[in-house]
């Protein structure tokens, strides 16, 4: 009698163990992982303040421009949960960004990290590289009496000047803001053109920059 309740036993145990049990769990898990291609209206919203008047973050930080941090590393190609809370995943993943684009590798998103950042959702240039009019305006200053820039800057004219090393090739965000990128392609730039190599757009620099457009 004792032997007959054996195999009902181990058959009961199989069942209990089946996969089917799982199941419900790992759906649940596959459509957490869902990657939006479109940036929320809520943190979209949030890039309508200036880069230089936005949150200083970093670890510790919990704030709804957390998810606008993450949700950008994440789509940038760093794997980041976009769960509005800056831990150490998300701080190593900064980090990575800020050595990418030639930033302070400090693991802290401040006004230059902000500015790249931002620059990943800027739409594509004008595919016939048709200079804006606002700053094709900028070129009736004479380059003598045009502001020398340098890291740092943040004017108009610093998207005039970015605008065209971008052109030339030397690919540069155009955000306005004279960062550690920006002054990288500058001292590039002096270097092609012959020009002291200082990362300061003085005279000389501006000069060479107007003469990118003669031909237009």
């Amino acid at each position: 009698m004792k032997k007959k309740w054996v195999p009902m036993l181990l058959a009961f145990g199989l069942v209990l163990a089946s996969p089917l049990s799982s199941q419900p769990v790992e759906a649940t898990g596959n459509a957490a992982t869902v990657k939006e291609d479109q940036l929320p209206a809520k943190l979209e919203n949030l890039m309508k303040i200036a880069p230089e008047h936005q949150f200083t973050l970093r670890k510790g930080s919990t704030r709804i421009e957390v998810e606008l941090l993450q949700w950008t590393l994440n789509h940038y190609g760093l794997k980041t949960a976009v769960d509005g809370i800056f831990g150490p995943a998300t701080q190593k993943n900064v980090r990575q960004y800020q050595a990418d684009k030639g930033l302070k590798v400090d693991g802290i998103v401040g006004m230059h990290t902000w500015a790249a950042l931002y620059a990943e959702h800027k739409k594509p240039f004008d595919p016939e590289g048709k200079l804006p009019s606002n700053l094709r305006n900028l070129m009736d200053i004479a380059p003598e009496h045009q502001f020398t820039l340098r890291e740092g800057s943040t004017r108009i004219e610093a998207e005039l000047l970015q605008w065209t090393l971008n052109q030339y090739g030397l690919k540069t965000a155009v955000d306005g803001i004279f960062g550690p990128e920006t002054k990288r392609n500058v001292r590039q730039y002096q270097a092609d053109k012959g020009l002291e190599v200082d990362g300061i757009v003085g005279v000389n620099t501006w000069a060479t920059l107007y003469a990118e457009y003669q031909e237009t």
